[in-house]
């Protein structure tokens, strides 16, 4: 939690507690086990976010004193699936946050980025873009969500665990495509994040209820 904070300002730290308060509070009987997992997608988040700090610091994309608006646009999609009672959609925010987190970290680090606006090649770093790079990290992120639910939450098929990742990636997805528009003038990365972290619920009510 220490390294997260380094990367958080003040009221970023201020809003990170209260997301964990409220995860805690509307958890119910498996709060400790839902705030666990957000304890996981933080910690995994900083590493990626510090690996390679020198070379995107170089580039100018290294991301630290981030803001309550980059904290709520991740936690407030899965508080609000905790207040709705909805653990799949919880899951499946939680995927895909991690999986956009690992991809836009790790996916900067290399590869050959293409927007999604018009498929072009562009630098890394690019909001709406993605590349093989990046989508392989979104996919490990979400991974690690789905191997932490399974352990963590005991009524988590194994089926449900095996497809949570493509969830996350998709979920991802999400996120790059309103980068299109955050490029354009339209939001910016809290709101991309937003996005994503609708599209990841949506999708993880839409797995639990069908598979």
């Amino acid at each position: 939690m220490s390294l997260q904070v380094m990367l958080l300002d003040v009221w970023g730290i201020v809003a990170s507690i209260l997301v964990g308060v409220l995860i805690y509070w509307f958890g119910g009987a498996l709060a400790t086990e839902y705030l666990a997992l957000m304890f996981v997608f933080l910690i995994c988040g900083t590493v990626v976010t510090v690996m390679g700090r020198e070379k995107k610091e170089d580039m100018g994309i290294y991301e630290y004193g981030r803001s309550w608006q980059n904290v709520a646009a991740n936690g407030i999609i899965p508080v609000t699936a905790l207040i709705l009672n909805s653990p799949a959609a919880y899951f499946g925010a939680v995927a895909s946050i991690a999986a956009d987190k690992f991809s836009s970290e790790i996916g900067a680090l290399g590869g050959e980025p293409v927007f999604l606006g018009n498929f072009r090649k562009v630098k890394r770093g690019t909001s709406g873009a993605i590349s093989g790079l990046g989508t392989v990290a979104g996919f490990l992120g979400a991974e690690i969500i789905a191997i932490s639910i399974y352990l963590l939450f005991p009524g988590v098929r194994i089926r449900h665990a095996l497809l949570l990742p493509f969830v996350g990636l998709l979920g991802s997805m999400c996120d790059s495509l309103a980068g299109i528009l955050e490029t354009r003038g339209f939001g910016n990365k809290a709101t991309s994040n937003l996005a994503g972290a609708i599209g990841g619920a949506i999708l993880g009510i839409l797995l639990f209820a069908l598979a």
